[in-house]
C-alpha cells in the first residue's frame, strides 16, 4: 500500500474562500474548506465568510465550555449563538456532516486505520483485513438528540491514559441500527473495557440518562456477514476464525491502491469549528425528519439549508429510525 502527500490544510483555504464567492453552491468546494478550517484556527477572518464564520464561533465560547454543553437549556442557547454566526457571516448553505472526531487519529496496534478503504475491501471481497481484527469499541448509544449532544460532551470531557479515538455519528446506511451513535476506539480487550468503565463513570458523575453503552468488534457489516466477528457477549460464544485465504486476496488487492498520509496525531481541538457546527445542524435536521421530540427546541431555530439529496435519505429511513429509537427508550 502506498501513501499519497498531504497539503498543509492552510494553504487553500484562501483560494476555497474566493471560489465560493463565485460559485456558493458549490457543495464539494464547502466540504473541502471547512475540512482544512476544522485544524487551522488561527485562519484570519478576512480570508473569507466562512474563516469569518468559524472566528465567531470561536469566540462565543466560554471558559467552560464543554462541561457547559451537559446541560440541555445551555446547548440550545449555545447553538442560537452559533446559527446566529453563521447568518451574521451569511452562510446561508451547509453540507451534511454525520461524524464529529476527537481523541488522538485512529490507529490499531500503531498503524493506521483506513475505515472507508478497508469497507471497501470488504465490500468488493467479502474478507475482513486483518487488522481489523484487532479493533474494539465502545458501542455507545444515545437514545435522542439531546442524549446525543450530552454524550458528544462527555466524550470531549472524558480523560483516557491512550487518548483513545472517539467519534459521534448519526446512522444513514441502510440495514444498521439506531439512529445516534458513538465510539472509544481500542485495539486491546482490556483497553476497551477500562474505557466502557471511564465512560459509564463519567455518565453517572453527571448523572445523564438515555445513554447505553457496550462493548462491540470491528465494523457492523463484519458482524452481519459473519456473526461469530461480534464481540461474544458469553463465554461458550463460538471463537472466530479468518478465512486462511483473506490475507492473501488483502495483499493482491492492497498492492497497487494509494491511501492517504496521516494529515495529524490528533483530533482534539480547543475549540468548536465550522465544520462542528455544521455537523449539529446536520444532526438537528435529521432528528426533526425522524421524529424525535427533542429536537423541537432546535428545529425552531433556521439553520443553514441541507441537501434535498440528504433530506430525501433521511426521510426514506425515518419510519425505521423513529422505531429504533422507541426500542432503545424502552430499555431505560
Amino acid at each position: 500500500m502506498q501513501q499519497e502527500t498531504v497539503v498543509p490544510p492552510t494553504s487553500k483555504i484562501a483560494e476555497l474562500e474566493n471560489w465560493l464567492v463565485m460559485k456558493p453552491a458549490d457543495l464539494k468546494s464547502i466540504r473541502q474548506l471547512v475540512t482544512r478550517l476544522e485544524h487551522a484556527p488561527k485562519a484570519p477572518g478576512s480570508a473569507g465568510r466562512f474563516s469569518a464564520a468559524q472566528a465567531d464561533i470561536v469566540t462565543s465560547l466560554g471558559a467552560d465550555w464543554q462541561a457547559d454543553l451537559f446541560e440541555p437549556e445551555h446547548m440550545v442557547e449555545q447553538y442560537r449563538a452559533w446559527l446566529a454566526a453563521l447568518r451574521k457571516r451569511g452562510v446561508s448553505q451547509a453540507v451534511p456532516i454525520g461524524q464529529v472526531f476527537s481523541g488522538r487519529v485512529l490507529k490499531v496496534r500503531g498503524q493506521n486505520a483506513y475505515c472507508g478503504v478497508f469497507l471497501d475491501f470488504f465490500k468488493v471481497t467479502g474478507a475482513i483485513p486483518a487488522l481489523c481484527n484487532d479493533c474494539y469499541k465502545v458501542q455507545i448509544l444515545p437514545h435522542d438528540l439531546r442524549a446525543m449532544f450530552q454524550t458528544y460532551a462527555l466524550l470531549l470531557k472524558l480523560d483516557l491514559p491512550n487518548d483513545n479515538a472517539r467519534k459521534c455519528m448519526i446512522e444513514l446506511r441502510d440495514g444498521i441500527k439506531f439512529p445516534y451513535k458513538a465510539y472509544i476506539y481500542c485495539d486491546t480487550v482490556d483497553d476497551v473495557r477500562a474505557c466502557l468503565h471511564a465512560f459509564r463513570d463519567l455518565q453517572a458523575k453527571h448523572g445523564i440518562e438515555g445513554i447505553s453503552s457496550k462493548i462491540s468488534h470491528g465494523c457492523s457489516e463484519y458482524g452481519q456477514k459473519y456473526p461469530a466477528f461480534k464481540f461474544p457477549e458469553t463465554d461458550d460464544a463460538p471463537e472466530f476464525v479468518p478465512d486462511p485465504q483473506w490475507p492473501a486476496i488483502e495483499k493482491a488487492y492492497f498492492r497497487s491502491i494509494k491511501l492517504p498520509a496521516q494529515a495529524r496525531d490528533s483530533n482534539t481541538r480547543e475549540h468548536v469549528s465550522l465544520r462542528d457546527v455544521f455537523a449539529f445542524c446536520t444532526w438537528v435536521k435529521y432528528a426533526e425528519l425522524i421524529g424525535d421530540p427533542t429536537s423541537r427546541a432546535y428545529a425552531t431555530l433556521r439553520g443553514p439549508d441541507l441537501p434535498q439529496q440528504f433530506i430525501k435519505r433521511v426521510r426514506s429511513q425515518a419510519k425505521i429510525r423513529r422505531r429504533e429509537m422507541e426500542e432503545l427508550q424502552k430499555t431505560e
